[in-house]
């Protein structure tokens, strides 16, 4: 029997980042808001000498998710930790004080991770992670992913009072091969006969 999807998805959500070949953390905790904007697909009209126009396809551009999340700490390695390390990328630090990475080859200067992030709407209140697979009877779920992104900003403001970061992370529309894309959106209304399957990246 299929489960019923609410008249609209609202105020909770699962947010689940990786990087690549690490381990998957929540941060649905700390998260306010969700932007995601998926790859447009841009183009304009040329101007003929006859006063027609002929469309002049670009080629698509890169989708971007947005959160402004409220981290207490650099820990990367815990759920709801924040991303400044991941930001600056280089060797990750576990011991206290956490210190983010200061070398310059190792940097964000030089390296680049990459991550997935994937965000889920569903009605099933013991699904944990975004990633995960679903498994409840008789429930519905969305979900948007995106893999090969890069967290491009990461702006922290002490405007209103309490620590807030705005986080975006970029991702192409497509592999190098173009043949797979890098981000989708899944939805299912039985979350356990017709599971949205898990999610990996390495």
């Amino acid at each position: 029997m299929a489960g019923t999807f609410p008249a609209s998805w609202e105020e909770v959500a699962l947010v689940t980042i990786q990087v690549k070949g690490g381990t998957a953390y929540q941060y649905a905790a700390i998260t306010e808001t969700i932007d995601i904007s998926e790859p447009d697909y841009p183009g304009e009209g040329v101007a003929t000498v006859s006063g027609g126009r002929i469309w002049k396809r670009s080629a698509q551009e890169d989708g971007e998710v947005t959160l402004e999340m409220y981290p207490i700490n650099i820990d990367s390695a815990a759920n709801n930790g924040g991303l400044a390390q991941d930001f600056v990328g280089g060797t990750q630090d576990s011991s206290q004080p956490l210190s983010s990475d200061i070398a310059w080859a190792a940097s964000i200067n030089r390296e680049r991770d990459r991550f997935i992030i994937a965000i889920m709407w569903t009605n099933d209140t013991a699904q944990t992670s975004a990633m995960a697979t679903t498994t409840a009877t008789d429930q519905t779920a969305l979900r948007f992913y995106a893999k090969e992104c890069r967290i491009i900003s990461h702006k922290t403001a002490f405007t209103d009072g309490i620590v807030k970061t705005t986080v975006t992370l970029k991702f192409p529309d497509m592999n190098k091969a173009g043949s797979t894309k890098s981000w989708a959106w899944q939805s299912t209304d039985d979350t356990d006969t017709s599971p949205i399957g898990a999610l990996t990246y390495t």
